[in-house]
């Protein structure tokens, strides 16, 4: 298949200015960094949407052009207000104390460049790099002109910067190129057809030239073949159903991205193949479309913004044929059959329509209130969809969406628990990662430490302030009925433990503390753990250290041990020092450590020890000795 596209996940949420976001690559490989709000930059890791860092600025400091990583300098680099440039480390948490210039004049856009400083485009159509903005920069632009698209190109030895321009009503594509340590402008005239307008333009460097797509609203695609000597025009194709807020990438120079355009009834993101003037693949998108859609294209990923959430698409574009182009042209938008992974569910969406007609009856039901007003009818509904589908495993519907909209009633009704539906869910791994906080809650909430172990068996990464939240909870629940729930669980304890905590307990905090998590952003949520539960959680992991060859399937090791301690005392510090609570806690987890460090402090010696020992204890080797040999013994 030359192109696929996945199934669509919730990247990000509450995007306020669609204007300023933009996702970019960072120096963390598998992450980019979002441009979320005017004044919010998060890191996210792209596996699993999680945000690994963030900076924010002050109220009355609003992001004007969105964060870029520079490979040059090792630095990331935003613009404040138009003139202030503001660049800092990777390892730099307080986003006020970062380096700042002031240029002369008000920055467009900061362009990225690997293997140069970045370059900056100011509003008047100058151009410049970082360092030099506080000089003075002309440009050809006046205050009427406005800039549509700008992009930085590397080819070969050349660096360009790729700007299209609406100038007195005119379309312009001007050019800089930077040659012999300076900036050499050009520009060139963009014919379009009258009355229409622009809706989306992208460029992709080639070898010597540059190729600049830009699509129409009446669905010409024109192609603008950019060298430093000339700029040739090119009418690709006509693609029916662009409208003003469809949005495009380019992939390759035969291929593109369109997100956006109609296509029988429906909004569709889909892979278009230029050369051929077809859609390879087309899904509809997650959400209706209120306002502008942007597209973003980043390590084998589409983002797309469906007003004000950003969604992730896996996606693959290899070259196409004409047979893979007419075979796509007879499946119009659905996608080919897919092996099922092994297990109980598939993610594969071919099946009868009758299938599909019913499964969508069924989730409706489900979700609506009013046709599952109690628990024994929701949980017949949910029964009833799993036996549905029990013979055929391709026909289970498993969309994030429409999980996500089953999890939000289960934990949002106020008449019943569906705790069934929600270990069903868990089980078969269906609750989307960020659901898990609400479930989380609702755990707490209606005390559920059988659903609480079910949680944590199942969901590999839970969010850090869900980890203190349930941390908090199970210290304040009653021994007897953690006792039955860790014993459904197939926990059996000794019954001789003279931990601080029960054994039940106890498994349960260890599968806590051996779940990942981000030392910064779990310093922050351990504050809402009460201090009592503190001291009880210090003294266990006290016990702990003390008892490593207890044999507990549950048991974290000595490194997740230790750091967990150290990121409790981090939060909790002014208190443990104050508190005189606190000291005898302190006292016994001091001797503890230093126990440790005296006992693996001798291993440094053993080596030497073994060294002596096998020297002194070492067999001679047999001489070789000749036909004639002469020995001399002494007698003492």
């Amino acid at each position: 298949m030359a192109a696929s596209i996945g199934e669509p996940v919730v990247f990000a949420d509450d995007i306020k200015d669609p204007s300023v976001l933009n996702v970019a690559t960072c120096g963390t490989e598998g992450s980019v960094i979002v441009t979320q709000n005017p004044n919010l930059i998060n890191i996210y890791k792209v596996e699993d949407q999680k945000a690994l860092q963030s900076w924010s600025s002050k109220h009355n400091e609003h992001i004007t052009s969105p964060v870029i990583w520079s490979e040059h300098n090792q630095k990331y680099v935003t613009v404040i207000n138009t003139k202030t440039a503001k660049t800092w480390g990777k390892d730099e948490q307080n986003f006020e104390k970062s380096s700042t210039k002031h240029a002369k004049c008000a920055i467009n856009r900061i362009l990225p460049s690997d293997t140069t400083e970045p370059v900056v485009l100011f509003n008047n159509g100058g151009v410049a790099f970082l360092g030099r903005i506080k000089d003075t920069q002309e440009g050809p632009l006046s205050d009427k002109d406005e800039i549509l698209f700008c992009d930085l190109m590397r080819m070969s030895s050349d660096l360009c910067v790729v700007c299209l321009l609406n100038q007195e009503g005119k379309l312009q594509l001007m050019s800089y190129w930077y040659r012999n340590d300076e900036w050499i402008r050009h520009t060139h005239p963009v014919e379009v057809t009258p009355n229409t307008q622009v809706v989306s333009c992208h460029a992709v460097p080639g070898r010597n030239n540059v190729k600049v797509f830009i699509l129409c609203l009446n669905g010409d695609l024109l192609c603008q073949n950019l060298s430093f000597d000339q700029c040739t025009s090119q009418n690709l194709q006509t693609i029916v159903g662009v409208t003003k807020t469809t949005s495009m990438v380019a992939l390759s120079s035969t291929h593109i991205v369109l997100a956006g355009c109609t296509k029988d009834n429906q909004d569709v993101i889909g892979i278009y193949d230029v050369k051929f003037g077809a859609f390879e693949v087309c899904k509809p998108l997650p959400a209706a479309k209120k306002s502008s859609i942007k597209l973003f294209a980043l390590h084998g990923h589409l983002f797309v913004l469906c007003h004000r959430t950003l969604h992730m698409f896996s996606y693959s574009c290899h070259p196409s044929s004409l047979s893979s182009i007419l075979g796509h042209q007879r499946v119009d938008i659905q996608p080919q059959t897919e092996t099922p992974p092994p297990g109980p569910l598939s993610w594969s969406k071919s099946k009868s329509s009758s299938s599909n007609t019913e499964a969508n009856k069924l989730y409706s039901e489900l979700q609506n209130i009013s046709m599952a007003k109690t628990q024994k009818e929701f949980e017949k509904k949910f029964l009833s969809i799993m036996k549905s589908h029990e013979s055929d495993a391709t026909g289970l519907l498993s969309e994030t969406t429409t999980m996500e909209q089953i999890v939000q009633r289960c934990v949002t009704d106020q008449k019943f628990w569906p705790h069934n539906v929600l270990d069903q869910l868990l089980v078969h791994r269906l609750v989307p990662n960020r659901c898990i906080k609400e479930i989380a809650e609702g755990i707490i909430r209606h005390e559920d430490v059988a659903l609480l172990l079910q949680c944590l068996n199942s969901v590999s990464d839970i969010p850090e302030e869900s980890l203190c939240s349930l941390i908090n909870f199970i210290l304040g629940v009653e021994d007897s009925k953690v006792a039955e729930a860790a014993k459904m669980d197939g926990f059996s304890g000794t019954g001789k433990s003279n931990s601080p905590l029960s054994e039940a307990k106890g498994h349960i905090v260890n599968k806590i503390v051996k779940k990942p998590y981000n030392d910064v952003f779990i310093i922050e949520c351990l504050h809402t753990i009460t201090f009592q539960n503190v001291l009880t959680l210090l003294e266990y992991l006290c016990y702990l250290i003390s008892n490593l060859d207890t044999q507990v399937s549950s048991m974290p090791d000595l490194a997740q041990i230790v750091s967990f301690i150290c990121v409790l005392i981090d939060a909790h510090y002014q208190q443990l020092v104050l508190s005189p609570d606190s000291q005898d806690v302190l006292i016994s987890l001091h001797r503890t450590v230093e126990g440790q460090r005296e006992y693996f402090a001798e291993f440094l010696t053993l080596d030497v020890l073994i060294s002596q020992m096998k020297r002194q204890f070492a067999i001679p080797r047999p001489r070789a000795v000749g036909k004639y040999c002469i020995e001399v013994l002494h007698v003492y």
